[in-house]
């Protein structure tokens, strides 16, 4: 399936900025992915509960503001929920360095979709996506 499809499938927007956001082989989460996950369902009361051991990312890269990770498993996540495409919630993470991470999680009818990661450099470098980073604070918010 090619990306195009997968956004068709998944209701996102075609925009006109280009993105490199490619198809990939199906994944496992992550450790970083699976951690940033479980913190931001924590704090929404809708999706405290949800299963995402199942949950696997299929597309990913850097587009024109941040980073996604297209995610997608066999059944909904959150079966009991049936809302269109909204937020979950959002993970605001400051590093050593001085440069912030934020990771926003949504979903559309109960599946976890996206995790969109936008990386703010405190000196105005434009660093992609740091493989790994030395976390001083970490808080996950709500929508």
């Amino acid at each position: 399936m090619r990306w195009e499809n997968i956004k068709d499938a998944l209701g996102l927007k075609r925009n006109s900025i280009q993105n490199q956001v490619k198809e990939i082989d199906t994944r496992p989460l992550s450790k970083r992915e699976e951690s940033w996950i479980r913190d931001i369902l924590q704090v929404n009361p809708d999706w405290a509960k949800a299963d995402m051991t199942k949950t696997r990312v299929i597309a990913e890269g850097p587009n024109a503001e941040g980073y996604s990770i297209i995610l997608k498993a066999p059944t909904p996540e959150n079966p009991l929920l049936d809302y269109r495409r909204e937020m979950v919630g959002q993970l605001w993470i400051q590093t050593d360095d001085q440069s912030t991470a934020n990771v926003q999680l949504s979903q559309f009818q109960g599946n976890l979709q996206e995790l969109y990661v936008l990386f703010i450099d405190n000196e105005g470098r434009n660093r992609t996506l740091p493989e790994t980073w030395n976390e001083v604070s970490r808080e996950a918010v709500d929508f």
